[in-house]
């Protein structure tokens, strides 16, 4: 008899212990994952910070959190994981009540990308862990990796060239309806911009000063078509580098800078195309956008864009081209565009072992800067 009772009591403490876990194990349990930082830069080392508060009396003798990533975050600390198509982990924390655990899992940068965790899935056993139970939570966290700079020493000359050019030319492109302020006259101003008013209140000679037109912008045109070389994406990456690394030299110099690619934005699977402007704002939302191109996306020809763009005719803009794919179609657009505006520059990415002679004539064959980029198989 006195067995059977405690058999009995044995089964009643333990129906009890699974219904008030059952009921209560994530009441008052908060559990977030962050980034540690909203921005990097390939290479450069973070961290994802998992916080877990457990604010009740209750203890959690079993409690899993897993999540999953994308497999270009290199973890450092690879326990309790799977990298497949993405990376898979699975923590375990084992707390009492009233306690906070929080724990660091540094991870490196290793490709440009914008990365996100929004789910997480929890578990937790009761304290005789004959049951579990589980729930399925929301959690947003973001990182952009920006694409790193390349040795802008290899870029100074066409880079001095063209913006030589630019501010050449720039008092010839003034806009007439974008009036800016008047400033002291200067001999090689001419008389139509005196400002008559300012002088009979002076006496002292002042001139009119206008906003630029949009002949000052330089536009990026940056070309991720794939050659036809399986996985060879490498070079895009270069391509993408160098897009962000002339952005950043113009717009320090206070010129506006376009971006238009035929990449696609892993949000919208839409091809990127951003308008000109100027600071520190402009440029971060280029870095963004760079960083949100997946070249796993399906891309069209870039040529489709540019004739676009001639047949709107009007001024064109300086144009930078950057490609390492060069059919027919796209350098019959390039050439058409660089008689408009001699100051275009045709950036041509390759690896050596893939190197295609450019079939290029006449003003284009002076403005080509050969880029090679190292290959990585």
């Amino acid at each position: 008899m006195n067995i059977l009772f405690a058999a009995l009591g044995l089964f009643l403490l333990y129906q009890v212990q699974r219904i008030i876990y059952e009921r209560y194990w994530d009441k008052n349990l908060d559990v977030t994952m962050s980034y540690s930082k909203e921005t990097a830069v390939e290479g450069e080392e973070a961290a994802l910070i998992e916080v877990l508060v457990n604010d009740k009396r209750l203890p959690l003798p079993g409690l899993t959190v897993k999540f999953q990533t994308s497999r270009q975050l290199e973890f450092i600390h690879s326990e309790n994981s799977a990298v497949t198509d993405l990376y898979y982990r699975s923590d375990i924390f084992s707390f009492g009540g009233r306690e906070k655990i929080t724990r660091t899992l540094p991870f490196c940068c290793k490709h440009r990308g914008y990365y996100t965790i929004t789910q997480m899935a929890l578990s937790c056993n009761d304290i005789l862990y004959r049951d579990k139970f589980s729930e399925l939570r929301d959690n947003f966290t973001q990182l952009y990796v920006y694409p790193r700079y390349v040795d802008i020493r290899r870029l100074l000359i066409p880079f001095n060239q063209l913006y030589g050019m630019i501010l050449a030319n720039r008092h010839f492109y003034e806009d007439p309806f974008e009036f800016r302020g008047i400033r002291e006259y200067q001999p090689f101003d001419p008389m139509k911009s005196v400002n008559w008013k300012a002088f009979a209140r002076t006496g002292d000679l002042m001139v009119n000063t206008y906003e630029d037109t949009a002949s000052q912008e330089v536009c990026i045109y940056l070309n991720l078509e794939n050659h036809g070389y399986a996985n060879h994406y490498d070079i895009m990456e270069e391509n993408i580098r160098l897009a962000a690394t002339l952005s950043d030299m113009f717009i320090s110099k206070g010129i506006p800078v376009s971006l238009k690619t035929n990449g696609c934005d892993v949000t919208s699977g839409l091809p990127v195309c951003i308008d000109a402007g100027t600071g520190a704002g402009h440029q971060t939302r280029m870095l963004q956008s760079l960083a949100r191109i997946d070249l796993e996306l399906p891309v069209r020809h870039l040529s489709f864009m540019l004739t676009d763009d001639l047949a709107r005719g009007g001024t064109m803009p300086y144009c930078i081209f950057i490609s390492n794919h060069c059919h027919e179609d796209f350098m019959n657009a390039v050439t058409q565009i660089h008689s408009r505006n001699d100051g275009s520059l045709f950036i041509y990415t390759y690896h050596r072992d893939m190197y295609d002679n450019l079939s290029v004539s006449g003003a284009l064959s002076r403005n080509i800067l050969y880029w090679e980029v190292e290959h990585i198989d």
